[in-house]
């Protein structure tokens, strides 16, 4: 049966707000916008909120949320992963679960319905999975030996051939970095993903020390790398910047490339290989960056930028309305619609969902704010008042969440 939402405001972020209508559900489908609510018969009276997409968290580690307060920046990002390192293989499974489903709660309250998560350890991927969002989920993968490279990109497809996937979620490929994954496994990866029709995700140009890795070599990164037992003596320098090498190695190609700090020499060519970029707001200011991703050029150069929160080992929340003020406040230039549009049409573009947008045949993802009555400002600004913490009203694939204490 139908479900008619009576609204205040909605905004579709592929047009101009539509106040005081009705938004009609059937079949987890959006099959009407009218500019004028019908008679009260089932309708839902949200009539003091306003309406948009739910928003997409474009890149998460929700695997590692367990490590919650017990890492702090370094001015070493390599010791901060010497740091990590231990923290994460020693976290047992059950907390591990726990932090998964602690973390997946404070996305969902603060209006996450989209997700694309980096998951190292395949077992997790039906936890991950049922949680309830419109999701990708990124086998995460590292292995810099070249002579590896076959056997884990063998192992990774069995994976692929086997998940069982439901309809809110599919399955994607991450290799980690370019100073973690060895160019044959990145070929690998490549191959694998365009077989399988696989979204691709990767950390790209995220610190200084990746840059030098491989335009004349960086002592720190090779050893870390070798004490993993990981390092490839056989390994040169391609003397070229992180996106120029994933160019030659030939998997650009619409690449989810997080981060993004240091690519003001790569602007042309993430242009034309349709790069996505993912903006990861609070993880930046947590590290203390100066130089972060250029995302006015990025914008203007047609580029969907997305956001996400990263993790819990770099950030003091995974609640997404704080990502959207700290984003207001690194991204000066950019406007609120802006940086809505970003965290949610285009993380959907980004991600290949079906979400990100409001309008007919789209599914019903959403997310509502409660407004009093004497409301006169823009609708882009609500997402942005300090005091919110939560949303008023939440919805995945037509189904209403009751369990968060949301309308």
């Amino acid at each position: 049966m139908a479900l008619k939402i009576k609204f205040r405001a909605l905004l579709t972020m592929c047009g101009d707000p539509i106040e005081n209508g009705e938004l009609i559900v059937d079949d987890g489908n959006i099959v009407e916008i009218a500019t004028t609510p019908s008679n009260n018969e089932g309708v839902l009276d949200l009539s003091d909120c306003l309406l948009m997409p739910g928003f997409v968290n474009a890149h998460c580690h929700l695997g590692l949320t367990a490590l919650e307060k017990k890492l702090s920046p370094s001015d070493s990002f390599v010791d901060w992963i010497r740091a990590l390192i231990p923290l994460n293989s020693t976290l047992d499974s059950e907390s591990r679960v726990r932090g998964i489903r602690a973390g997946a709660k404070v996305m969902k309250r603060s209006g996450v319905t989209g997700l694309g998560d980096f998951v190292a350890e395949p077992e997790l991927l039906p936890v991950i999975g049922g949680l309830g969002f419109r999701s990708v989920l990124f086998l995460e993968t590292i292995g810099f030996h070249s002579e590896k490279a076959l056997e884990l990109s063998k192992n990774l497809e069995e994976v692929l051939k086997r998940e069982c996937l439901s309809p809110l979620y599919q399955l994607g490929l991450a290799p980690h970095a370019p100073y973690s994954v060895s160019p044959d496994l990145f070929r690998h990866l490549a191959a694998l993903a365009e077989k399988y029709h696989c979204p691709f995700s990767c950390h790209v140009a995220e610190i200084k020390e990746e840059s030098r890795f491989l335009v004349i070599g960086d002592n720190s990164l090779e050893e870390l790398l070798k004490e993993r037992f990981a390092w490839d003596p056989e390994w040169q320098p391609p003397y070229k910047t992180p996106m120029q090498y994933l160019y030659a190695l030939g998997i650009l190609d619409r690449l989810i490339a997080v981060h993004c700090n240091f690519v003001s020499d790569d602007l042309d060519i993430m242009e034309e290989k349709k790069i996505s970029p993912v903006f990861c707001p609070k993880s930046t200011e947590w590290f203390g960056r100066t130089q972060f991703m250029p995302v006015r050029t990025l914008l203007d150069r047609g580029m969907s930028v997305a956001l996400g929160t990263d993790s819990l080992a770099s950030n003091d929340s995974l609640n997404f309305l704080d990502e959207l003020r700290m984003a207001d406040k690194l991204l000066p230039d950019v406007s609120r619609r802006e940086i809505l549009t970003m965290a949610t049409r285009f993380g959907g573009e980004a991600l290949g969902l079906e979400c990100g947008t409001l309008a007919l045949g789209q599914k019903a993802d959403l997310i509502g704010f409660r407004v009093p009555r004497s409301f006169s400002g823009p609708w882009s600004d609500v997402p942005f008042e300090s005091h919110r913490r939560e949303v008023d009203f939440y919805m995945v694939d037509g189904q209403r969440d009751a369990g968060l204490g949301v309308k």
